[in-house]
């Protein structure tokens, strides 16, 4: 990781500042006196990893080592999925374990309640975008991935809405999105959504992955996406016929606020 000084002018260093100020910090130097590390003032991966860690309730998974391609790229997206199915993010690794598909998996898989389960360390890569396209290579490995435990579009039955799988979700749980063909989705709880927020700021702090919402990009197939130009993306932008990450509101409203913590 390229280290960040408090002197320094761009993204990088503003992203930081403001989230250390949401903390109560008004210099990397407090910050780093509170996690008992060295005072230098230089923001490295030692007061990245602290700060991920004060930042979000993660769970490093110790068994997925081999799962992945333990390979350094440099990263310009970020790109967000939905897992279709239980919030279960320790058993989505499992299953990542066992079913036999080489290095399928994103870095992290975020539940319900906002707990970061997480696979492997974000600058490695595994395979999630699944196009069948030259550049399938270079963008799953220059990108990192999260799953948010959501089961995506529902089918209505008898006034009751079911899962791919069948599983009833109760319509406390639902929003009514018509995107795609599907008139409801699972709806993305405010502990997700906020442990996304957060999760992403860090990572584009991390690599300098520009956050500006662009709703074009986002919600439809993008060239850009698949060019390879930097930036925040979903599942959408690659694939016509994918759902994740759905387009909710308070997701939608998080998304445009990211490119606030670019500004100081």
């Amino acid at each position: 990781m390229q280290v960040i000084t408090e002197k320094q002018r761009n993204t990088r260093r503003n992203i930081l500042m403001n989230l250390l100020s949401e903390l109560g910090f008004k210099s990397i130097k407090a910050f780093q006196k509170s996690e008992k590390l060295a005072q230098d003032g230089l923001f490295g991966i030692v007061s990245y990893n602290a700060l991920y860690k004060k930042l979000l309730n993660v769970v490093e998974l110790q068994n997925f080592e081999g799962h992945y391609f333990k390979q350094v790229y440099p990263k310009n997206q970020i790109v967000w999925h939905h897992s279709a199915g239980w919030d279960n993010a320790r058993g989505m690794y499992d299953w990542w374990r066992n079913d036999g598909v080489f290095h399928v998996a994103t870095a992290v898989g975020i539940t319900d309640d906002g707990t970061i389960f997480r696979g492997f360390e974000e600058s490695y890569w595994a395979h999630h975008i699944g196009m069948k396209h030259l550049n399938n290579l270079a963008r799953n490995q220059q990108s990192i991935a999260v799953e948010i435990c959501n089961w995506g579009n529902l089918t209505e039955k008898n006034g009751k809405l079911y899962s791919w799988a069948n599983v009833e979700i109760p319509k406390n749980k639902t929003i009514e999105l018509n995107y795609k063909g599907y008139k409801f989705y699972e709806v993305y709880t405010d502990k997700e959504i906020e442990s996304l927020k957060y999760w992403t700021l860090l990572n584009a702090m991390r690599f300098g992955i520009p956050l500006a919402y662009r709703e074009n990009e986002m919600w439809q197939v993008s060239q850009k996406a698949i060019d390879g130009v930097a930036g925040i993306y979903t599942h959408n932008s690659f694939l016509s016929w994918k759902t994740d990450v759905s387009p909710q509101p308070k997701l939608i409203a998080m998304a445009k606020s990211l490119a606030d913590y670019e500004k100081r």
